[in-house]
């Protein structure tokens, strides 16, 4: 290579962003193995304001899932026994919660320790927005009409818990706090892509669904920090944690994983607790 095409190639990088460390990511996919179950029908039609917000019914979110079982909503995240053993920075953008058409955006949100968290309201009516955090500072507190974010106090602890309306009963989301940055909810493709370099090595990995509940596999991340690792929950673990769980196996480049007890089981019903996640009893 001349000194000039080491130059252009050297200008390009800079350009384009891919100096410095290699981008590395742990990628794969959750799908549902089983027939979903028929989620409700959300009755709008008793609050006009959100009713004429949508020209088709709405349903339920405690399962999305796709015609192949592509699976939404769930959060996959890895438990080292050290977390700071991980490394990895807070992210810098901020953690949002919207409001739209009555519902939640996005159903399932996942964040870091100390990460900054906005609310947002995109109608132009009231809502009241109503965590049910125990560990971190809960709050609660109404957006009477459009709103571009309130800032509430950033998560000072892990913790898994519940944000309500009090206005739309209906009206529900999850938020998942972390101690690291390495975790990401599945969108409706059932994709998922965990960014950021890990040292290399094996580790486990926690796949958590409201319905479903809280399980893990294993994924292998090579000296480039990537990795693939595949999840299928069972339908009918929808009615409760199954028996007898079975180990993932774990391959070298991609670990398919099988399904396993569902050990830790959050609700999608209002009021009632679980072992992973407690509700904050006040209101």
């Amino acid at each position: 290579m001349t000194i000039r095409n080491k130059m252009f190639t050297a200008a390009a990088c800079v350009a384009l962003g891919l100096c410095g460390a290699a981008r590395a990511d742990i990628k794969g996919s959750v799908k549902l193995d089983g027939k979903p179950p028929e989620m409700p029908e959300i009755k709008m039609a008793a609050v006009a304001e959100c009713a004429k917000q949508h020209k088709d019914p709405v349903f339920e979110e405690t399962i999305v899932a796709g015609d192949k079982g592509e699976l939404a909503n769930v959060i996959v995240s890895l438990k080292p026994d050290d977390p700071s053993a991980l490394g990895g920075e807070v992210p810098k953008e901020a953690a949002v919660l919207d409001q739209k058409g009555c519902q939640y955006v996005p159903h399932v949100l996942a964040m870091m320790v100390g990460q900054k968290m906005v609310v947002k309201n995109d109608d132009p009516f009231q809502h009241n927005v109503h965590s049910q955090s125990s560990t971190n500072p809960p709050f609660n507190f109404g957006q009477p009409n459009k709103d571009d974010g309130k800032e509430v106090e950033s998560p000072k602890a892990a913790e898994t818990y519940k944000v309500k309306c009090d206005v739309h009963p209906w009206m529900g989301a999850w938020v998942a706090v972390f101690e690291h940055p390495f975790f990401a909810v599945t969108g409706e493709d059932g994709k998922f892509d965990i960014k950021g370099k890990v040292p290399e090595g094996e580790y486990t990995v926690v796949f958590w669904h409201e319905k479903l509940g809280e399980q893990t596999g294993k994924v292998k991340v090579d000296a480039d920090g990537n990795g693939t690792v595949d999840f299928t929950f069972k339908a009918e673990g929808t009615t409760g944690p199954t028996e007898n769980p079975a180990e993932p196996k774990l391959a070298s480049a991609k670990t398919e994983g099988t399904t396993v007890a569902a050990s830790k089981t959050m609700s999608c019903c209002e009021g009632e607790k679980s072992e992973a996640t407690k509700t904050a009893s006040a209101k």
